[in-house]
């Protein structure tokens, strides 16, 4: 048999495989699925490494490529050679037993068997060499199921699948070929190495269960996010006017979805920290199946007879939000937490456009839908437990007042300096929300923490009494608790 197997076309080389023959036989197909295996593996590399997904996966780029490496160069071609070198070794025994069987003679029918099975052994002995190729091939599609690119777990599961289903051949091969050889010392060996890949077929047939249960589990877990959401939507068909704490309420559902759901809503890189999953442009993108756009200018709309500039802009039935960069993160944010709030509360289906909204308007007289979404907003991104704890950790009190110590501590000065520039409650709240330091010790600001203006952190702090204004001097006053 001098042809090579490899080179024949796909359906030819099915055909061999199913006509009956022993060539190519049972370690060829272990090999044939080792080689699969590869080029799966090499086809996911090639995905995770290409475009936008390469600053993605940057920090596996290097084992990814050291991986295809080894599988071009070494691998794949020595998988090709067993392929063929299987179906040579396996042949030349199955002629040398048919030639042993036809022989009349003793001595010669002795050594045609002799010479058959030595051809086993070396048939044997090439399906060791498959399956320990495997082995690694298993060990590559397990990496790259887990860390590389997501999207093509599927390529990823089936060259797994086919590594361990080759070692799973090769091991039945093995133990079938050992029935008819009586070489005790070479079975001892080949025993050893069995035993050794036994032990590594059942570890990585664990992983491949494994790695279902994971996508099982995905599978679980996006089905009930699917169905919170559906419910989520239903808030908006009820016509009738949300309290606050309605509002707050809806605001608290979406930043509870966004925690229990964010292995499948962030994949990668998911939250570790509540405030972290306070992104308005998630939940859009990833709950309400929504697309935000961001550009410089939106198109400005007449108001009051003039043309105005517009931060914001939703479209409900296109789901659509748009979002002007023009204007600083802080009120992008809010605007965008604001413009979620109409999708969620809000039945309109017009298009809807909004101007720059930082969330310092207060209680100022808005439209009762601006007004609404400016509450959602103010929840969303300013839940009041996160608040409340940031705020302690930040200051170590209950309530923030004036006095000769807080104000030290704050700024170093002395309570009545301080007081002729902090005059009344919102002077007070805005110096508290940008703070960036107490007794010496650096931090971020709380409203940098959320995200938000000054104005609006200064607003939600005295909404959730946090501060307290005492315009006279009184030295004698401490820490509240």
């Amino acid at each position: 048999m001098n042809s090579k197997l490899i080179e024949l076309p796909t359906e030819k080389l099915l055909e061999k495989f199913g006509v009956g023959s022993h060539v190519p036989g049972s370690g060829s197909a272990a090999a044939l699925q080792g080689m699969l295996s590869a080029q799966l593996i090499l086809t996911v590399i090639n995905l995770t490494s290409e475009g936008k997904r390469a600053n993605v996966y940057r920090s596996i780029l290097p084992q990814l490529k050291e991986m295809a490496s080894t599988i071009n160069d070494r691998i794949y071609p020595v998988l090709q050679t067993l392929f063929q070198q299987d179906s040579e070794q396996f042949d030349s025994a199955i002629q040398l037993r048919v030639a042993r069987d036809n022989e009349s003679g003793f001595m010669r029918g002795k050594d045609l068997d002799r010479k058959a099975q030595d051809a086993l052994k070396s048939a044997t002995e090439t399906l060791i060499g498959v399956a320990k190729l495997c082995i690694e091939l298993a060990d590559d599609a397990n990496f790259i199921f887990n860390y590389a690119f997501r999207s093509a777990r599927g390529d990823s599961g089936v060259a797994l699948h086919s590594a361990v289903a080759g070692i799973a051949g090769c091991l039945s091969i093995i133990n079938l070929n050992r029935l008819s050889i009586d070489d005790e010392s070479w079975i001892e060996t080949i025993q050893r190495s069995s035993k050794e890949i036994k032990v590594e077929y059942e570890r990585l047939l664990s992983l491949a269960n494994d790695n279902q249960i994971v996508l099982e589990n995905e599978v679980n877990e996006f089905q009930a996010l699917q169905a919170d959401v559906r419910v989520l939507e239903k808030y908006k068909l009820n016509i009738r006017d949300l309290s606050n704490r309605e509002i707050e309420a809806v605001a608290k559902k979406v930043q509870n979805m966004l925690w229990k759901y964010r292995d499948t809503i962030w994949k990668r890189k998911k939250p570790e920290n509540p405030l972290e999953i306070l992104q308005p442009q998630i939940a859009f993108e990833k709950l309400l199946k929504y697309k935000v756009f961001k550009r410089e200018k939106l198109d400005p709309y007449q108001l009051s007879g003039e043309f105005v500039e517009i931060a914001g802009i939703i479209d409900n039935v296109k789901k659509a939000v748009g979002i002007s960069t023009l204007y600083p993160v802080d009120i992008q944010n809010f605007t965008l937490a604001h413009e979620l709030g109409h999708a969620l509360i809000h039945k309109q289906t017009v298009l809807h456009r909004d101007r720059p909204l930082d969330g310092s308007d207060g209680n100022m007289a808005r439209d009762r839908i601006e007004f609404q979404a400016d509450k959602f907003a103010t929840y969303f991104l300013m839940p009041e437990k996160q608040v409340r704890s940031v705020f302690e950790q930040i200051f170590s009190m209950g309530k923030f007042i004036p006095n000769d110590d807080t104000v030290f501590a704050l700024n170093g000065g002395r309570l009545e300096s301080f007081l002729l520039k902090c005059r009344n409650l919102r002077d007070l709240s805005r110096i508290i929300a940008s703070a960036d330091s107490f007794y010496g010790v650096p931090f971020r600001s709380m409203a940098s923490l959320f995200n938000v203006s000054n104005g609006a952190m200064a607003i939600r702090l005295e909404e959730l009494e946090l501060v307290e204004f005492v315009p006279s001097v009184n030295s004698s006053l401490s820490f509240a608790s």
